[in-house]
């Protein structure tokens, strides 16, 4: 019967020492956080910015100055409307990019077979996507272009030779990287 009296006592010091231990880490736990949180509130009072010291090679995305990040919670959204972007140029765009999501994969695999290319060596995704990239500055060219060749036509007639001709190019441009070595 002793046995059974010191092992329940020994089992007793044990979770005594237990429950120490797990007192001790939440207290260091929690000075932990109360670190963390502390170090998250603390605030930036100046920063200088040196622009003659930066090199720019590629410029994209959104440059916010003046503003901290707490401020930028707060804005959904500061872009300012292209206003360079004529209605015309924006119905183009639309219509070729569902011309693009509707037939290019099928118009590339079709190239493909064509070409005799095996279909696991071109990716039809990332060769609309580069093709949809490229759109705006293919209608800003045929728009100069239908100006420059005083084509006087009226905007569904310009949207319609613009159309056409980007579609036109998108084929033959596809037909010469078939044609090529660099997509195997």
């Amino acid at each position: 019967m002793n046995n059974w009296n010191d092992y329940i006592y020994y089992l007793h010091q044990r979770i005594d020492e237990q429950d120490q231990f797990i007192r001790s880490l939440e207290s260091r736990m929690q000075v932990i956080e109360n670190d963390n949180n502390q170090k998250k509130e603390q605030t930036v009072e100046k920063v200088e910015y040196n622009f003659d010291q930066l090199k720019i090679e590629k410029l994209d995305g959104t440059l916010h100055i003046g503003l901290s990040p707490n401020d930028l919670k707060d804005i959904e959204d500061l872009s300012v409307p292209d206003s360079g972007k004529s209605s015309l140029k924006r119905q183009l765009l639309t219509e070729l990019n569902g011309y693009l999501n509707n037939n290019g994969e099928q118009l590339i695999r079709e190239m493909a077979a064509q070409y005799q290319i095996a279909p696991d060596t071109i990716d039809p995704a990332v060769l609309t996507e580069d093709i949809a990239k490229q759109l705006p500055d293919r209608i800003a060219f045929y728009e100069e272009e239908a100006k420059r060749n005083q084509r006087n036509l009226h905007e569904e007639e310009t949207k319609t030779y613009i159309a056409d001709q980007i579609k036109q190019e998108i084929r033959h441009s596809l037909s010469k990287y078939m044609e090529g070595d660099d997509n195997r």
